[in-house]
């Protein structure tokens, strides 16, 4: 039932974005007495398809206030080889203990879980997530489903790499 009005806010949010300054669309200001009309902007066949058939993203997917999340963000570690002041201040920071970090398979199931629902991003990040031993394993699987695009954000500080030309 919650799905209907959100449908409506969806579409007529896409259709106004027509009149948003931001997208660099002059704005055109009515003379006196004439009603105001929205400034044409050219819509691709794409964009065009995506508000004609707009789907409610999921109601778990949707925080209080409307927004529509469409990533998951998974941390596969605290743990760092770098000491920034962003994430390590100098005092240090208590980390998580190990029995209650996430498993592969918990990390997997999410995954899985979040796309049924309208994921379409997975963002791995850390700490340094090559920290974590079985990284390659569950980058891996999160590739090999090909349902949904994943992103890896290491620093890459303990990467040697030998180049050859």
């Amino acid at each position: 039932m919650a799905a209907r009005p959100l449908f409506q806010m969806l579409r007529r949010l896409l259709r106004s974005s027509a009149r948003s300054c931001s997208s660099g669309a002059p704005v055109t200001q009515p003379r006196p007495g004439e009603p105001s009309r929205p400034a044409v902007e050219e819509v691709s066949p794409q964009r065009q398809f995506l508000q004609k058939h707009a789907a409610p993203f999921s109601a778990f997917l949707t925080d209080n206030f409307g927004r529509q999340h469409s990533y998951l963000r998974i941390s596969l570690t605290e743990k760092c080889n770098l000491r920034c002041q962003y994430c390590m201040p100098e005092e240090g920071v208590p980390l998580t203990p190990k029995a209650d970090l996430l498993t592969t398979e918990e990390i997997l199931t999410l995954a899985r879980l979040f796309v049924k629902e309208g994921i379409d991003k997975i963002r791995l990040t850390g700490g340094e997530p090559l920290i974590r031993p079985d990284v390659v394993d569950i980058v891996g699987e999160l590739d090999e489903s090909g349902h949904y695009y994943s992103q890896f954000l290491p620093h890459l500080a303990g990467l040697q790499h030998e180049y050859q030309y």
